[in-house]
């Protein structure tokens, strides 16, 4: 099962213009995330929403939702607990400078998944710091710990290339494995520096050769896992893109 781990919302590139490009992909479907209007429809390739936690009450009803999302620049988010009672995996944007929040987080909610997203955005403009190196290193020990290898190319210059991204891609793929390790795109916010494939061809050229079995352990497993969607509507027969334009 081939997911797109974070995908988001934009009126000028709603979900259903991903559809056609999942598939042509080979890509069962994708996770949004953030913020999107009051009832999105109910595209058969978005398997899961993650939602703001702010606007976890509204959902909770929803067949959909599969975890909450938040800012570490806002602080540490309230009801932790709640979170992973419900078994609701928790994605956190940050920089590498929030990294001991994260480990703050881990103490306060032992059973609850976090998911560290876009890498926690270092620059890729030079060698991975130390900063970042450490604090993924002390999240990767952490074992309810994910990371998304997202936003590899939202902001870059053009033209891209994987050579930049390589140190901090096979670095988290060193300490988390690919058990705790997922691809996401960030369409569209990826535009109009890079397409949705780019996106794709930047994340497998940084992990280099690797086995069938851990790319798509990358491409889709561990997210499959981490968001239970064993049982979504994109794994259901005859809902799922590929089975749609086949």
């Amino acid at each position: 099962m081939r997911i797109d781990s974070h995908v988001l919302y934009s009126p000028a590139h709603p979900p259903e213009h991903l559809q056609a490009i999942l598939a042509r992909n080979r890509f069962h479907g994708a996770i949004l995330v953030g913020q999107f209007p009051e009832q999105p429809a109910d595209h058969p390739h978005i398997a899961g929403l993650v939602v703001p936690i702010g606007r976890l009450a509204e959902y909770l009803g929803h067949g959909k939702l599969r975890g909450v999302c938040c800012s570490l620049a806002d602080g540490i988010p309230w009801g932790l607990d709640e979170l992973a009672r419900r078994g609701l995996p928790l994605d956190l944007e940050f920089q590498p400078g929030h990294f001991p929040l994260v480990q703050r987080i881990a103490e306060q909610a032992p059973t609850l998944r976090i998911v560290i997203d876009h890498l926690a955005r270092p620059s890729f403009d030079s060698s991975p710091t130390t900063e970042w190196v450490r604090g993924m290193e002390a999240a990767a020990r952490l074992p309810n710990v994910f990371c998304k290898v997202s936003g590899l190319l939202t902001g870059q210059r053009t033209p891209w290339s994987a050579a930049p991204l390589r140190p901090f891609v096979q670095h988290v793929l060193a300490v988390f494995g690919s058990d705790r390790l997922m691809f996401g795109s960030e369409w569209p916010a990826c535009l109009p520096a890079a397409t949705w494939k780019e996106t794709l061809a930047a994340f497998t050229q940084s992990i280099g050769a690797r086995s069938i079995e851990v790319r798509e352990q990358l491409l889709g497993g561990t997210a499959a896992r981490l968001y239970g969607l064993a049982d979504s509507p994109a794994e259901r027969p005859g809902r799922g893109i590929l089975s749609s334009d086949s």
